[in-house]
């Protein structure tokens, strides 16, 4: 592959190079990057929300990007992965920026590195501060991709911080204990600036942190919280209050959560962005996000969710036995390398009928053969068929479904994108 692109050519073949320049091994560490955002001279001069947390990243996000754009503040985002389209990942105003933007975007960006290497996350999020820097947006939400404390996103000065939460995952990466987990995670906090911890937790290396922190840290359900009140929700917090909101659309009983510690953050930045309680309202009915427990149909039941590690498996394990009707279970399987395949699915191996297991297009995918041997390791007689492609399987599935009949997809965003980017699929579509 040529040394480098032009602006003439296209954002694909943009994204082909990064992938192809990113190195094999990666490079923990910040420096490379932060001397690339220096070459570029890019000034912040907008406050960035960070997001980090092991699942409800994407939910928080979304929460907040529906809450600002609906204020008519000028906002931007940032998240990962993608489902159908690179764009999606940077967005002003609720809308993917253009090909055209991101490709400049990133030609300065492979300009100003000159020898230095960087990764594909790396390059990407430069190009995101780069976009947002040049469109003079009110405010930035900025999702971090792996850990915390030494991922791209952090070398960006957040104004309030938020970890959604803690699990098992990435453990080659993070370590290999949840206070090994949170500390990577809490590389996020800033000195004198507010950070939020949005999830419960007895553990002692939690209460150490709040006690030792230079951070002003905020805790779920001891500094802020949701109350339930018939179909309605009410906001506590410490200086705002904010009562008589709906319930989101968004599935789960991790939603409330999720959109507490969303709303915190809209307190704590209410003095420079101040937003009515009619706005909020509206904003919350408003936000929906793909492949989150998303229910294409009733009969017979079909949900999608990108549930990829344990904890957010047992969130989906819930939703599904309180949404499940009288017939048959099939769940459509399929998972990247590096993820424990026994801690997904063996909430779900003592009731689904038939397992669909597909190929993921990606070169990081487990093989059929390699998720069926430990489905048979869990349960003796497993059922499964396996596909080529997870269009395929869903096909399958749907066809030899009755209407009280179940499917069920998840295990890895590709999954959920493969199935929705079928024009047949989306015929049957009827979101909830």
């Amino acid at each position: 592959m040529k040394d480098g692109l032009n602006r003439s050519n296209s954002i694909d073949e943009w994204l082909e190079y990064i992938d192809f320049i990113t190195p094999k091994e990666i490079e923990l560490g910040l420096d490379r990057v932060r001397r690339v955002y220096k070459n570029l001279e890019i000034e912040q001069s907008f406050p960035v929300i960070m997001v980090a947390g092991t699942n409800g990243k994407g939910s928080t996000c979304a929460f907040l990007e529906s809450i600002y754009h609906n204020a008519h503040f000028k906002v931007a985002c940032y998240t990962s992965p993608h489902f159908f389209k690179f764009n999606e990942r940077i967005r002003i105003k609720k809308t993917p920026c253009s090909d055209e933007a991101i490709v400049d975007a990133l030609f300065k960006v492979n300009k100003a590195r000159k020898d230095i290497p960087l990764t594909y996350f790396e390059m990407t999020t430069l190009a995101a501060i780069l976009i947002f820097s040049s469109e003079d947006i009110d405010i930035a939400i900025m999702e971090v991709g792996l850990g915390g404390r030494l991922d791209a996103v952090n070398i960006f000065d957040p104004e309030v911080s938020i970890i959604t939460s803690i699990a098992l995952d990435h453990q080659e990466f993070l370590g290999d204990s949840l206070e090994k987990i949170f500390k990577e995670k809490s590389g996020i906090f800033r000195e004198h600036k507010d950070a939020i911890i949005n999830f419960y937790s007895d553990e002692a290396f939690i209460k150490d942190f709040k006690s030792n922190s230079k951070a002003i840290v905020s805790e779920i359900n001891n500094d802020y919280q949701i109350v339930e009140d018939n179909s309605k929700l009410n906001f506590f917090g410490q200086k705002q209050n904010f009562i008589g909101l709906p319930r989101p659309k968004l599935n789960g009983k991790k939603q409330l959560q999720n959109l507490s510690g969303a709303l915190r953050i809209v307190e704590l930045m209410f003095d420079v962005f101040p937003v009515k309680v009619n706005i909020l309202k509206k904003a919350i009915e408003e936000t929906n996000i793909t492949g989150r427990m998303q229910v294409l149909k009733n009969k017979p039941l079909i949900i999608l969710d990108v549930a990829h590690n344990k904890e957010s498996a047992e969130s989906l394990n819930t939703f599904f036995r309180e949404k499940r009707q009288k017939g048959k279970v099939r769940c459509i399987f399929s998972l990247l390398e590096g993820k424990d395949i026994i801690d997904i699915t063996n909430q779900f191996i003592d009731y689904v009928d038939e397992w669909y297991i597909s190929e993921l297009n990606s070169q990081r995918a487990f093989k059929s053969e390699e998720i069926i041997l430990k489905l048979t390791n869990q349960r003796e007689h497993v059922a499964y068929k396996t596909f080529s492609t997870t269009q395929e399987a869903f096909s399958a599935a749907y066809k030899n479904s009755d209407d009280d009949d179940n499917i069920l997809a998840f295990g890895s965003f590709f999954v959920v994108s493969e199935i929705l980017e079928d024009t047949s699929i989306c015929q049957i579509q009827k979101i909830h």
